[in-house]
């Protein structure tokens, strides 16, 4: 037997039970941990809650709880406790049994209990279940709710119940005022400040957010609905390394979070690092491979990383990668076909796609070299106008469904220009307006005060008179553009006043060092005044910021007339300039120049020969000049190919 003896603890639970033979409770080793706890808390078996023993004593070795309520309430029928814990029992076994007979007895106890003992807030949590599921009497539940936050702000249960409560009935500012005033009380009120943070967060008022997600992540550190919206606060306020951290550990916690994968990838995108944007991506697609944002960010960090791929000269790399881009906005479309965005992001990649894509040059067989060079070439030009026609189509889609967007009336005029320059149609006349003209005119029209608009309006305009007072426009409503002092510089340049050209192409490249175009007009000047070695260094550096095949064959001149040819960079800029602009004679040349300086005069040969072929089938006014000086070119390299095979066959006879 265990006696009783003083109890320095009270319990909420009501009066312990008398002390009986552990034995005859039916305290079995399953028991032992709950035993354990209260002996170590230093309590005697007549101290031990009666909740506890309750709900380890079997009825079939014990006696009915029930009865042994019913005896303690007949004693004591003004005690609280005894009649929550009737309550309690009741309700537990109605919720087990769907009895609503037994749950409105126990709200009857529940009911006296709350009377007898205001302060019990566990009484109130159970009559707004009651209400709120059983009877479905909201205006009480909410009351019964709030009763029982006020009295125990810590009571999760309740407080998130009441916020549900009002949250369905649309009194949002009210469940802010409930979730403010208890978390002012109780530091601890962790789920106060956790509902507060994402009404905050719903609000987009994110520097208050982010101080109530922080608290209630002290007190639930592994919910991981609380780091993604934290990582989205910390995203909105320009916080992007705290946004990717806390994004991370969302994931980390839930690795099936698509907004943390999605919004991490953005960020990425945002900051300049493709490749762990696509990472981001593609982990949200392999859990949701219809997510239409994935997509649409996996298919912008692919046209990203090509962007750099062409910068580096690795247009095959950036061709594959904007041909899966490519598939997978045509996927998304399929998903959503009624967004615009989606539709420009297409013509965006086809574009890029056109442009980027590199001339390979076969295996030639000696007698049928001129057939593959043409063919090989036709077939670089069709594939280049086949995607810049399939972007055309994109953004006229996108036209359709926002004719409001002024920018995609300024990328279809791009498109309809880069497709006349590959087709080499005629120059038009200066009084006729054609469609990429009148196409910019359109976004103009829409948004007359972009000096962006006005930029684009004068590169595609045919009219002199026209494209510098577009030019100068853009200067008007932004002073500082330096693409319109640089364009403006190119224009003044072609018309021959060479001073304002120097001017504008300074004040450009003041404004934005890292502009390509300045450089390249620099260069120009620099080697019409004889300052070959400074026209080469300006041309270089055009070519490292801007791999353009114009600015590159523009460098293998400048790097023959100041004895550069044997640089590293001329080589690979002339090899760019072969794979991307292959029907330029000049292109073969400087290649051939560049191989000779090498003395790899087999190569040389093959390049004055695509020189040759270039001349004769893309070429037909080209000055006798250029021909004389491809057939000299290619002579020397072939007696400099035999008196090399000659010294060989010498020194083999020799040996």
């Amino acid at each position: 037997l265990i006696y009783p003896r003083p109890n320095p603890f009270k319990s909420d639970a009501g009066p312990p039970l008398p002390a009986v033979p552990l034995l005859r409770l039916g305290f079995l080793p399953r028991h032992r941990p709950s035993l354990d706890f209260c002996f170590l808390s230093n309590l005697s078996p007549p101290a031990i809650p009666r909740q506890l023993l309750l709900a380890i004593m079997p009825e079939e070795e014990g006696e009915d709880p029930l009865r042994q309520l019913r005896e303690a309430l007949n004693s004591d029928p003004d005690s609280p406790s005894h009649h929550y814990e009737m309550g309690f029992l009741l309700w537990k076994r109605g919720e087990e049994e769907g009895s609503k007979e037994l749950m409105e007895k126990a709200v009857e106890h529940f009911v006296t209990s709350a009377k007898l003992n205001p302060s019990n807030g566990a009484a109130f949590r159970y009559l707004g279940h009651y209400y709120s599921r059983v009877s479905v009497d909201e205006q009480r539940a909410s009351k019964c709710y709030l009763r029982a936050v006020n009295v125990n702000p810590e009571d999760s249960e309740s407080g998130e119940s009441l916020c549900d409560l009002l949250d369905g009935g649309g009194k949002e500012s009210l469940e802010i005022a409930v979730c403010r005033d208890t978390s002012e009380k109780s530091p601890k009120a962790f789920w106060a400040f956790r509902r507060l943070g994402y009404l905050l967060v719903q609000q987009k008022k994110w520097s208050e957010a982010v101080q109530s997600l922080q608290h209630a992540i002290r007190g639930y550190p592994t919910c991981a609905d609380l780091w993604e919206a934290l990582g989205l606060a910390y995203q909105r306020l320009g916080m992007f390394t705290a946004a990717i951290k806390s994004y991370g550990r969302a994931v980390e916690l839930e690795d099936s979070k698509i907004l943390a994968l999605v919004e991490s990838g953005n960020i990425h995108l945002m900051l300049g690092s493709s490749r762990q944007g696509i990472e981001q991506f593609r982990r949200a697609l392999e859990i949701s491979p219809n997510n239409v944002s994935a997509r649409f960010g996996l298919a912008s960090a692919l046209l990203g990383l090509s962007k750099e791929c062409v910068n580096f000269g690795a247009f095959s790399w950036a061709s594959s990668l904007l041909e899966e881009a490519s598939e997978v906005t045509k996927g998304s479309t399929c998903l959503v076909g009624n967004c615009s965005s989606l539709w420009k992001l297409l013509g965006d990649i086809q574009i890029a796609y056109a442009k980027c894509f590199p001339w390979v040059e076969e295996q030639k067989d000696t007698i049928t070299d001129l057939e593959k060079f043409e063919t090989s070439i036709h077939h670089w030009k069709k594939s280049r106008v086949f995607s810049a026609n399939r972007a055309n189509r994109a953004y006229q889609r996108a036209l359709h469904l926002t004719p409001w967007q002024a920018n995609v009336y300024t990328d279809i005029a791009h498109s309809l220009d880069f497709i006349a320059s590959i087709e080499e149609r005629n120059t038009p006349y200066m009084d006729v307006w054609q469609l990429p003209e009148k196409m910019a005119l359109g976004s103009l029209i829409l948004e007359g005060e972009n000096s962006g608009f006005w930029v684009a309006f004068g590169c595609l305009s045919h009219n002199n008179a026209l494209k510098q007072h577009a030019l100068i426009r853009g200067l008007h409503l932004d002073i500082s553009l330096s693409v319109a002092w640089a364009y403006l510089g190119k224009f003044y340049r072609r018309s021959g006043n060479l001073e304002l050209a120097k001017q504008a192409f300074d004040r450009a490249r003041s404004i934005d060092p890292s502009l390509a175009l300045p450089w390249a007009g620099m260069s120009v000047g620099s080697a019409r005044e004889s300052l070959s070695d400074e026209a080469y260094e300006s041309c270089l550096r055009a070519v490292q910021m801007l791999p353009l095949p114009e600015f590159q064959i523009g460098l293998g001149k400048l790097a023959a007339l100041s004895g550069h040819l044997l640089s590293p960079q001329v080589f690979g800029a002339i090899q760019q300039a072969v794979q991307r602009a292959p029907y330029y004679p000049e292109s073969h040349n400087l290649k051939g120049l560049v191989c000779e300086a090498r003395s790899d005069y087999c190569s040389a040969i093959a390049a004055y020969r695509n020189a040759q072929y270039a001349l004769n089938f893309f070429c037909k006014s080209a000055p006798k000049s250029q021909v004389a000086d491809i057939s000299l070119n290619l002579a020397r390299s072939l007696c400099q190919c035999r008196r090399g095979m000659h010294l060989m066959l010498s020194k083999f006879v020799r040996s």
